[in-house]
């Protein structure tokens, strides 16, 4: 059942809002990603949860007015390692608590970032709120702006290597389950801001341990956010094998199919055209296909401060409002 709110925000242009509880996966109609058929064979989710009890519990230090964060490292099926940052509340209720997951945002988004200082802006609101975060970093970061050509291909390689994030993404929730006592594994959502964004629908797509997504000014189409220019480098420096491909099989627009979450999307109306123009196109696809989908404007704003100042509290009202009804 399908509760409909009509909400006036001063400044926001609101498109739609809808509010459902958690909903079952829909069929998928589409062609099953070929690592995700092997994964139901072997029982992936098994093996990284071997994985990842072997990781020390993590020490919490004071890092924000109210939050506490644990630092930790654990291991990937590689033999390599991914960092985790860990966040609760000082004070956690007799109920366990909901968690998000968010990656590292302003990749290129066709290799993955270390959890960089600052970042913890992005982190800190979701705790302060009420709710347990695990920030988990991307494989194959290149190391700077300024990389090079050979850097970057190794990046993307690494981040290929890792599913383009997602097993990232699936050992932190491992994590979370194996680890978190106050953490409810009935109550996972991804959230993020900018490529991180992307990152978080396209998790929730992916797998369904994902209840709701939060994305705050993605780019939902990785083609048309890179652009010629963008496109031209990879392709002709080698950086990304089938380029073309590739950044279609990594775009939420691809597999929207797939997306049966709770949804909030928020993009801005003077943002570059490769955002928005897809981002509003995927909105009404998804309304088109009666998903559970809410979407807000901003007419204007600068992206960064915009995205502290009002997109995070307001996806954090919306996923409080959803995270009731599961």
């Amino acid at each position: 059942m399908s509760l409909r709110l009509s909400i006036t925000l001063s400044g926001l242009l609101l498109l739609s809002i809808g509010l459902v509880g958690c909903s079952n996966q829909v069929p998928v109609n589409g062609t099953l990603v070929e690592e995700e058929i092997v994964e139901k064979l072997l029982g992936a989710p098994d093996r990284l949860s071997v994985l990842v009890k072997q990781t020390p519990d993590g020490n919490y230090s004071p890092v924000g007015n109210g939050v506490r964060r644990a630092i930790v490292k654990t291991r990937m099926p590689n033999g390599g390692t991914m960092t985790l940052w860990v966040y609760q509340p000082d004070s956690i209720p007799g109920g366990k608590l909901p968690c998000v997951f968010i990656a590292p945002a302003n990749t290129r988004m066709v290799h993955g970032s270390d959890l960089k200082k600052g970042s913890e802006n992005e982190h800190i609101p979701w705790a302060q709120a009420g709710f347990a975060v695990v920030a988990y970093e991307l494989s194959g970061d290149p190391g700077s702006d300024d990389a090079s050509n050979g850097q970057l291909q190794l990046a993307a390689e690494e981040f290929r290597a890792a599913k383009s994030g997602l097993l990232n993404a699936q050992i932190a929730m491992a994590y979370a389950k194996e680890k978190l006592s106050f953490v409810d594994s009935r109550r996972f959502y991804t959230v993020g801001y900018d490529s991180a964004g992307t990152m978080a629908l396209y998790v929730a797509e992916m797998d369904p341990q994902v209840k709701a997504s939060v994305a705050l000014m993605p780019a939902v189409d990785v083609r048309a956010w890179l652009g010629v220019q963008g496109m031209t480098k990879i392709q002709r420096n080698n950086i990304v094998p089938d380029a073309g491909a590739y950044v279609s099989k990594i775009s939420p627009a691809t597999h929207i199919a797939r997306l049966s979450q709770p949804t909030f999307l928020l993009y801005m109306g003077n943002d570059d055209k490769s955002n928005w123009g897809p981002a509003e196109q995927f909105a009404k696809q998804m309304q088109d296909l009666g998903k559970d989908i809410t979407v807000v404007k901003i007419p204007t704003g600068k992206r960064y401060e915009t995205m502290i100042e009002e997109a995070i509290p307001l996806a954090i009202q919306w996923l409080k409002m959803v995270d009731s009804m599961n």
